[in-house]
């Protein structure tokens, strides 16, 4: 019974931080307010709205503190959850807030990396089927900040882009980097 609890309290938690998630790098990345998935997450992620009275948005309205405040504080609930439900409760707060950041940014990485073999499959597609869906829109506009600062380093070689590899190169040292450092302060805590 408990396994089914714990299972079902991770789906939840996962569904609530992705919603609040994208919502956060949509707002980050401009992505076009009228597109129907971006509607879609807005509504479906109006708590956000209620956080917002707290924390002001920063950036020109990009940075939207309340959705990343909201999306550290499920972290948090989730984490704890999941340490819970194995039986292993967190040692210390900063043990689980570390752990908590830590995970944040490894999951920031990975879902970098998705984005960026997204937007080359979905580019593919769009070229052999001439036709756009608003989901491939949103997806390339989440990578397009990704995949500019590549594209203004490498010389302009017309159809051929290599961004993406040197952006995966980036995430991939990044990657390694982020997972020594999580070593050094979960095994020093």
């Amino acid at each position: 019974m408990s396994l089914n609890i714990a299972l079902i309290f991770n789906v939840l938690m996962n569904v609530a931080i992705l919603l609040v998630f994208f919502r956060f790098l949509m707002q980050l990345a401009a992505v076009n307010p009228y597109n129907p998935v971006v509607l879609s997450t807005v509504k479906s992620t109006k708590i956000v709205d209620i956080f917002g009275r707290i924390f002001p948005t920063l950036a020109k309205g990009r940075v939207n503190l309340a959705a990343l405040a909201l999306l550290i504080v499920l972290c948090l609930v989730k984490n704890f959850g999941e340490m819970y439900f194995a039986g292993s409760p967190p040692n210390s707060a900063v043990y689980l807030l570390i752990y908590t950041f830590v995970g944040m940014i490894q999951d920031l990485i990975r879902i970098c990396r998705y984005l960026i073999f997204a937007t080359i499959i979905l580019s593919w597609v769009v070229m052999f089927t001439q036709s756009r869906s608003p989901y491939i829109d949103v997806v390339q506009e989440l990578a397009e900040p990704l995949l500019a600062p590549f594209r203004r380093l490498l010389p302009n070689m017309g159809m051929i882009d290599l961004s993406p590899i040197l952006a995966f190169l980036s995430l991939y040292i990044a990657e390694i980097l982020m997972n020594e450092v999580a070593k050094l302060l979960l095994i020093g805590l």
